[in-house]
């Protein structure tokens, strides 16, 4: 069985950064760090400067709460008695915790900064969570030269490294990389030069046309961007070579999970290349935006999230625990659409199909055969489940008592 973030710390988490240098498995760690809900243990820009010790979370009276995203509660929940157990990162402690979701704005922005041994730190941006205007907010890096957490960002990294009186690191995983690397590039030259290193870990590039505006290549060198070897995310806008490619032990795009990239010895196992598939569809997902304008770009969108805006569900996780609900209210979203939205959806997703070509369906279908029968298995669960509920039910109802 392969290593994982969860191992790495179990072997080496008594070693302090003094006898093991910070590396790039430490800089994932505290990037998936960054997902936990710290809302009310950490205090914002506006409470207090002073650093909260990790320790002291588990004795604050909304400590469950840190794992309310029930998707990966119990291997973050791992992650963080793993972190707490150990002397690397024991003694760690946060502050400026911030956590914005704004439907009317489409923005889910959230980051947090880290003070890790004397004077150095880390300031973590998290990526997208479960909140869908987070998602809008991904796809709108299509259309817009700026998105509103770009901007948020470059406003917290400046003053969050006023808060650490040493050198730091910045990284983020997905959304959070690329918030990283635009951060970074953009802060005034006092504040750049004290950053160490920039990691993104499978994070979407910044779009070249916008690069040498906000001064990408001073740097360029410092930027640690990995990704798994069928990535989609990180290669979305890619054209820069920086990138190197680590191993994952998901399938398709569960790849994307960092609970799912393989730990080798003190550093993430590398390869030599992306996966032949990853590298056509990324081409092909290249060569269909560039077939759309903004102002199709903009339409689709506002298309999908439309549909997504039928649910009542404003989250996954909430999804999650109403799939058959959810997908049948957006099927009717979708139903409810005029017919040239239907039409202007159908040809447009028509034209992702067509520009992927025989190659990419003949590359990619061994590839995910084993996720699509595990999403049919899954799909057959849930109605299973369903028929056996909605039965209980009618027997309750003919009986006169509760279900």
């Amino acid at each position: 069985m392969s290593d994982t973030i969860l191992e790495y710390l179990e072997k080496f988490g008594d070693k302090p950064f003094e006898r093991l240098p910070f590396g790039e498995v430490d800089a994932l760690i505290l990037a998936q760090f960054a997902y936990l809900k710290f809302d009310g243990l950490v205090p914002g820009p506006d409470e207090s400067d002073s650093f909260i010790p990790i320790k002291a979370l588990k004795k604050n009276k909304d400590f469950a709460k840190l794992f309310s995203d029930t998707r990966y509660e119990k291997v973050n929940r791992e992650l963080f008695t793993r972190m707490v157990a150990g002397k690397r990162f024991g003694t760690l402690s946060m502050t400026h915790y911030v956590n914005i979701v704004d439907k009317e704005r489409d923005i889910q922005f959230s980051a947090i900064t880290f003070k890790l041994y004397g004077g150095c730190g880390f300031v973590a941006f998290r990526g997208t969570d479960e909140n869908m205007v987070g998602w809008k907010e991904d796809f709108n890096l299509s259309i817009m030269d700026r998105i509103p957490g770009e901007k948020e960002a470059v406003g917290y990294l400046k003053r969050a490294s006023g808060l650490i009186s040493g050198d730091f690191y910045v990284g983020g995983h997905s959304k959070g990389g690329l918030l990283s690397v635009y951060a970074s590039s953009l802060v005034p030259e006092s504040i750049k030069k004290r950053i160490i290193n920039v990691y993104s870990f499978d994070g979407p590039a910044v779009r070249e046309e916008y690069r040498s505006k906000i001064g990408y290549e001073s740097i360029r060198s410092r930027i640690v961007k990995l990704v798994p070897q069928s990535s989609l995310v990180g290669m979305l806008f890619e054209t820069d070579d920086i990138y190197e490619v680590i191993k994952s032990t998901g399938i398709g795009v569960g790849q994307h999970d960092p609970y799912t990239w393989v730990v080798k010895d003190i550093d993430l196992e590398h390869l030599g290349s992306l996966k032949k598939s990853a590298v056509i569809v990324s081409g092909a997902l290249r060569q269909w935006l560039s077939t759309m304008d903004m102002k199709d770009r903009e339409r689709f969108i506002d298309i999908v999230f439309g549909v997504a805006d039928a649910c009542d569900c404003s989250d996954l996780v909430s999804m999650g625990l109403a799939p058959v609900k959810s997908l049948r209210q957006m099927l009717d979203g979708y139903e409810g659409m005029d017919s040239g939205e239907k039409e202007f959806f159908r040809t447009v997703i028509n034209s992702l199909i067509k520009d992927t070509g025989k190659q990419t369906r003949s590359e990619v279908h061994a590839e995910w055969n084993e996720f699509v029968e595990s999403v049919d298995k899954w799909i057959e669960s849930k109605q299973k489940k369903l028929g056996m509920t909605e039965a209980r039910n009618r027997r309750s109802a003919e009986n006169g008592t509760d279900s």
